[in-house]
């Protein structure tokens, strides 16, 4: 999946502008925690394997597939042995996501946090049924909080940051890009849109 090869790319970005010097043989209690939906991508895998004569399916088409492989393959990669979560709450997925990494270091479960979210689709299918379903906006601009709202406009890219406590990131004279103060997740319960 594309997903997780851009997180893989987009981590090691981040570590390195942290100023994290990641000693594979050390392990560290550093949590990631990536917000990823399920990719089409896995459809073009699958559409290969039904037009290829003798193609052998291989467990990495699965495994290179799942979510929850994004979040674990960093993990994987640095040895860090924080939690490993692959979040999908569709769009609020990387802001969800960063809500429980804060949670965790404020809770002192973990030292730092590796927060990511990517949305790359490698097929129409998501803008097509987005826009059947009415998901989509009329003038493919999205207008937050306003009341001539009348949809989403979807988006692709990746983003990780590297989150520490503040104590921590002054004692290090490490750049910091914002302090964080709080976070909240909630639902909107029975409303016009789930």
């Amino acid at each position: 999946d594309p997903q997780q090869r851009k997180l893989l790319e987009v981590a090691y970005e981040a570590l390195e502008d942290a100023g994290m010097i990641v000693d594979q043989e050390e392990k560290r209690d550093v949590g990631v925690y990536v917000g990823i939906n399920p990719s089409s991508y896995f459809d073009l895998v699958v559409d290969y394997m039904n037009h290829s004569k003798g193609f052998e399916v291989h467990s990495h088409a699965m495994v290179g597939n799942m979510s929850n492989i994004a979040a674990a393959s960093i993990s994987h990669l640095y040895n860090f042995t924080g939690p490993a979560l692959a979040i999908d709450t569709a769009c609020s997925s990387f802001l969800v996501a960063l809500t429980q990494a804060v949670a965790a270091i404020q809770d002192k479960r973990i030292s730092g946090a590796v927060v990511g979210g990517a949305s790359i689709l490698a097929t129409p299918h998501v803008h097509q049924l987005s826009r059947n379903a009415g998901i989509c906006s009329s003038t493919q601009h999205t207008k937050v909080f306003d009341q001539e709202a009348d949809g989403s406009v979807i988006g692709e890219g990746a983003v990780v940051v590297y989150l520490e406590p503040l104590t921590e990131a002054v004692r290090a004279n490490k750049h910091i890009y914002g302090v964080i103060r709080g976070t909240a997740v909630n639902n909107d319960g029975y409303s016009l849109g789930i």
